[in-house]
């Protein structure tokens, strides 16, 4: 399947449906064909097939539309978060030999147009730019084909349907938005994108539209059932990535939607997806991510994840790994036990960052806490807990005294740091550059 025929398909069988939705604008299937179209066409002006393109837009509507008609068009679509610096995006530029800038002063002209290539579901249509925690940008190139194969089995395990109106919070430059985005309006389903970043927006839009899906990261789940003041009974379908949902969180999902399936799933842009976990498999193993993703094949060699899958971007295929290391047990539910490259080496001993984040959340009066490795000139690295207060009177030696009763003293903090929150990225994830810097 390529990632524009579906969609092309439904813009001819149900022309006039919503499909997108953000603020005052609102596209059918045609209007939204007809745009892609003729973007194509004049962007065909500017990129020759294979061509890669970099699209830096803050409004998600032009994001969706430059993003398809440069697919359409046969470019490679680069996406960057409008907070993105020039210096990163011209680093990009150059490095990857981009041939051209979408940005908020991109025109095109009018008059011009030309033809539009083949398009075939082995071609490379998107550069999934990922981070991690270094803040250095790294592509990976996904076809059309490693994209959608995932469709049909999403439909299944999110309870999606061509009956569904999803709600997304964020930028399409996140890739798990974007992916959400795709399969739905390859559904033939509608799309709703927060109009802003309030969570009090968010309950009013969800009403005002009949949302019955969503997707968002924990982070904006957490901040959404703050405000969230009865039950909304007609969401059918919750879906959360991009982090570990803790088991609190899910509890007060399940209150507040109480119709719903919750869905988690575990992935990354190398491997596409990799498990998931269902309502049922969230509440009676909330440490576990899950079991495998429909035709995944999971095995765990020298402590590491290994996924085998048809979702793979095409240079990782068929069996690929990020270095995740992890676990399974007898019932097939995996467990994440944090990454080769963010372990922590104090003088000697490994620790693993997200394992003392497990045990840090469950202590009396710690609201969010997070772990990593500081520079120390005698250890090489010490542990450093910056921590979120629930309970005002906490003090550091009552988290030493219940780390001490937790774990093995070479694994508790030598820092910690109060901060009043965690910053976040614009993909809701925790910003551990920022962090450090704090």
């Amino acid at each position: 399947m390529l990632i524009h025929s579906n969609i092309t398909h439904f813009g001819k069988s149900q022309a006039q449906k919503l499909c997108l939705i953000h603020g005052t604008t609102r596209l059918t299937y045609q209007e939204l064909i007809q745009k892609v179209n003729l973007l194509a066409q004049r962007l065909a002006t500017k990129i020759q097939k294979g061509d890669k393109v970099l699209v830096k837009q803050i409004n998600p509507v032009s994001q969706l539309l430059y993003f398809l008609s440069t697919v359409k068009a046969g470019g490679c679509c680069i996406f960057v978060d409008a907070s993105t610096s020039q210096e990163v995006c011209t680093s990009l530029m150059e490095e990857q030999k981009i041939v051209l800038a979408i940005d908020e002063n991109f025109q095109l002209s009018k008059n011009k147009t030309a033809t539009l290539p083949d398009i075939y579901p082995e071609d490379i249509f998107l550069g999934a730019l990922s981070s991690g925690s270094t803040g250095t940008p790294r592509l990976i190139w996904r076809s059309h084909q490693s994209w959608t194969n995932a469709f049909p089995s999403q439909s299944i395990v999110f309870h999606i349907s061509p009956k569904d109106t999803i709600y997304l919070a964020g930028s399409l430059a996140y890739t798990a938005n974007l992916n959400a985005c795709l399969h739905l309006l390859a559904e033939g389903g509608t799309v709703v994108m927060a109009s802003n970043h309030l969570p009090r927006t968010w309950v009013r839009e969800i009403k005002q539209h009949q949302v019955s899906a969503m997707f968002m990261v924990p982070a904006h789940y957490r901040l959404l059932l703050k405000v969230i003041d009865a039950p909304l009974n007609q969401i059918t379908s919750l879906v959360t990535a991009g982090a570990k949902i803790d088991g609190q969180t899910v509890q007060n999902l399940v209150k507040a939607f109480p119709q719903a399936n919750i869905c988690e799933y575990y992935g990354a842009s190398e491997l596409g997806h990799v498990s998931y976990s269902a309502t049922k498999d969230l509440l009676s193993h909330p440490e576990s991510v899950g079991k495998a993703f429909p035709g995944v094949t999971l095995t765990i060699e020298q402590d590491t994840i290994w996924a085998e899958s048809p979702y793979l971007a095409p240079e990782y295929s068929p069996k690929s790994t990020v270095g995740d290391l992890g676990k399974i047990d007898k019932e097939g539910y995996l467990y994440l036990l944090g990454r080769k490259s963010g372990i922590i080496n104090s003088g000697g001993i490994k620790i693993i960052p997200e394992q003392l984040e497990n045990i840090l959340r469950r202590c009396p009066g710690i609201d969010e806490a997070v772990v990593g490795g500081i520079t120390d000139p005698m250890r090489g690295q010490k542990v450093c807990a910056w921590i979120v207060k629930k309970k005002p009177t906490l003090l550091a030696a009552d988290i030493l005294d219940y780390c001490r009763q937790k774990m093995l003293s070479s694994c508790c903090p030598q820092q910690i740091i109060f901060v009043d929150e965690i910053p976040m990225n614009s993909n809701g994830k925790i910003d551990r550059i920022r962090l450090k810097a704090q």
